[in-house]
């Protein structure tokens, strides 16, 4: 004991103990000032990481030092070497006091400006941008109809419509309702004032295609809809080499004569131009990715764009593309679930080298991570850059909302959604995550609505039925549950709302039996589903079971465990903060970003 008391007290006679902790803070505060660098200045990951690891080899070395090495008058010596009349340890000592104090002051100055100034301000300006949008100028672009003679050029009329649409989205202050909603209304028959109202858009922009050979007639015009006015028209004869021309003039053009006032100094959005076939391939392409329910129609998109990038390799559209459908194969099965999601992130990332600063290939990657690797941090620090590159873009804002879901912020996922839903106000995919996401946030009649709006948009989309019913039971109404079940396809889906709603109507034998029947057939598949209904009937023991199995199969549903309601019951068991460790959620998972 008394060895020990002596090395202690030669430790501090040192210094060594206070140079520890004086190497620690400071350490600390470099971290933390280049990690709020890093996210203003949208750094490397590497250069945090660098660092860290830097300072951390580099922590026993100074220690030793601290120990061998003393600050004399005339410089660094040998401690073994200074006498004891030639010492300053104790002026060191306060100085190193003096060090410690100070930089635990700028510690506590760094985390004010970081909680009170910067937080604030990312929540401020991530708010601003959903009023401003919301309130900014309403268009929307119909399906330009294809008058080729032999009528064959719908693909082409279609990406030419899309290609403008994703133009005008990028221009600021001019908010563009998405495709799916507008090419609902391909080939209608209703008035253009109509579509306005049920699109709520104040401007409607329409045109035509007719190409022969590699000549093209595009017309466009620019409809007031509330007033029933053309602003603008104009009909462009040109080859098809002047297509990319032909768009940026149209954008221009509706930009201008809707006197919109741009709010920043970027230019207007240009088109990604490339060779003409490859042009035309990748609007085939994606002609045919828009039937993700039909796999050989993905597997033809996959064709068209690898064509097109055979002429050009560096178009980037075509690589994005390529992207999503490979995630897309990956979840239908038409592909593995590491080749399709190791094949999403390779185009991802030649994306970026191509253009380092594209906002879709981060937020692809941001989306990889989270569904694919459950790297929950480096999800959340990529689609923060997506966002600081183009918080406007609709995709971008979808899968932010599927991200505030899985990191338990759920009144920014709703918000995100809410405003999806603005831009997209005919598609059944946005009402379908609004259920899920009114669900989570316990606002269950708006739950109730959304799924009506979904079944009406369309009446057999996967899994509706279901998620319907969970609302239903929620609301704590059994009976008008166990008749909205009725209408879901899936038997897992199924099996498992009829155990808990016999659990809820207290007719246990019926509900074991509809349990053990889930777990018979759909044990690899449904694992996450097994475990959220254990907990629902407060089996804690079997619900913690089956989150482990579940976690064991890389179940995809685990994604959302920080929002369910249904777990929320285990939030207080210690097992719970075990297991959300497991996962790898960060600590700041269920606070506002």
């Amino acid at each position: 004991m008394k060895r020990k008391n002596s090395f202690w007290n030669e430790l501090k006679r040192r210094n060594v103990i206070k140079s520890a902790i004086s190497y620690v803070v400071v350490a600390w505060l470099l971290i933390r000032i280049v990690a709020l660098l890093g996210d203003i200045l949208e750094m490397p990951l590497w250069i945090s990481k660098s660092l860290f690891y830097l300072l951390l080899i580099g922590f026993p070395f100074y220690l030793l030092g601290s120990w061998i090495y003393e600050f004399t008058p005339t410089g660094i010596k040998r401690t073994s070497k200074v006498t004891e009349s030639a010492s300053i340890r104790k002026k060191t000592g306060k100085r190193l006091n003096k060090i410690i104090i100070a930089f635990l002051v700028l510690i506590l100055a760094v985390l004010i400006v970081d909680r009170f100034i910067i937080t604030d301000k990312k929540a401020e300006n991530n708010i601003s941008s959903l009023v401003l949008a919301t309130n900014a100028t309403t268009i929307a672009v119909l399906p330009f109809q294809d008058f080729s003679e032999q009528k064959d050029n719908a693909y082409f009329a279609d990406g030419l419509t899309e290609e403008l649409l994703n133009l005008l989205s990028q221009v600021t202050n001019l908010k563009v309702t998405s495709r799916t909603s507008t090419f609902s209304f391909k080939n209608s028959e209703l008035k253009i004032t109509d579509i306005a109202k049920k699109l709520n858009v104040s401007y409607i922009l329409e045109g035509s295609v007719r190409k022969s050979g590699n000549l093209l007639r595009i017309t466009a015009q620019l409809i007031d809809a509330k007033n029933d006015k053309h602003l603008w028209s104009e009909t462009y004869d040109r080859t098809l080499d002047n297509i990319f021309v032909i768009q940026d003039e149209v954008s221009e053009a509706v930009v201008k004569a809707l006197e919109i006032n741009l709010l920043d100094t970027k230019p207007l959005p240009k088109s990604k131009k490339t060779n003409p076939e490859a042009y035309k391939l990748y609007l085939q392409a994606i002609h045919e990715s828009h039937f993700s329910s039909d796999p050989q129609q993905l597997i033809q998109a996959v064709s068209f764009a690898k064509q097109a990038l055979a002429i050009d390799s560096n178009y980037v559209p075509a690589w994005l593309l390529l992207a999503n459908i490979y995630q897309t194969q990956a979840n239908n099965g038409t592909l593995t679930f590491d080749e399709g999601y190791g094949l999403a992130t390779k185009a991802a990332k030649k994306v970026l080298e191509i253009e380092p600063n594209n906002a879709l290939a981060y937020a692809y990657l941001a989306d990889i991570e989270l569904g694919y690797n459950w790297d929950f941090t480096k999800a959340k620090k990529l689609n923060a850059i997506a966002l600081k590159l183009d918080g406007s873009n609709p995709e971008i804002i979808n899968l932010t909302a599927v991200l505030a879901i899985a990191l338990g912020n759920i009144e920014k996922a709703l918000r995100l959604q809410e405003y999806s839903a603005s831009l997209d106000p005919l598609n059944p995919d946005i009402y379908y995550q609004l259920v899920n996401v009114y669900y989570c946030a316990n606002r269950l009649d708006e739950a109730v609505d959304a799924a009506k709006k979904c079944i009406e948009l369309q009446p057999n989309r996967y899994a509706i039925h279901y998620y319907y019913t969970r609302v239903l039971l929620q609301q704590n109404k059994p009976n008008e549950a166990l008749e909205a079940i009725k209408a879901e396809k899936d038997e897992g889906w199924r099996l498992q709302m009829y155990a808990d709603i016999y659990f809820k109507l207290n007719e246990k034998e019926k509900s074991d039996a509809y349990l053990n029947e889930l777990i018979l057939k759909y044990e690899q598949e449904m694992a996450y589903q097994i475990a959220e209904s254990y907990s629902f009937r407060r089996d804690t023991e079997n619900a913690f079971k089956w989150l482990d199995i579940a976690y064991k199969l890389h179940d995809v549903g685990l994604n959302e465990v920080l929002s369910e309601p249904r777990f929320r019951n285990l939030h207080n068991d210690k097992r719970w903060q075990l297991f959300i460790e497991k996962m790898g959620f960060p600590e700041t998972a269920n606070d506002t970003q």
